[in-house]
């Protein structure tokens, strides 16, 4: 595992359905949770089939990391691994390559 990783987990493959108080509940076991987030798809409202766990200590994410083979939430087996990356806002969504800033948009042609 490398020592660079964050405090957070990625969880995938939750079941449709599944809120951010099942993944803490089935987390907070290994320490205290600072953030849980499931990504929703922007169309139908429903989960991404992915979460994030985000830890105030490196070590428990590490006990739950160590422990991912026996974490199932509501009767279904997931993936976990450390999260790579610090999660977006609003403010770097909206500075991302796929939505160019004013100073990036073409000018209308002049008549």
């Amino acid at each position: 595992m490398p020592r660079d990783c964050t405090c957070s987990l990625h969880v995938s493959r939750i079941a449709k359905g599944v809120k951010a108080g099942d993944l803490r509940t089935a987390f907070e076991k290994y320490g205290k949770i600072k953030d849980v987030y499931i990504p929703m798809d922007y169309y139908t409202k429903e989960s991404r089939g992915f979460g994030y766990i985000e830890f105030y200590e490196r070590e428990d994410a590490e006990a739950a990391y160590d422990r991912r083979r026996d974490i199932i939430i509501r009767r279904k087996p997931v993936t976990i691994e450390f999260a790579r990356g610090q999660r977006k806002n609003q403010a770097s969504l909206a500075e991302s390559p796929s939505s160019p800033s004013q100073s990036q948009q073409k000018s209308p042609p002049s008549q």
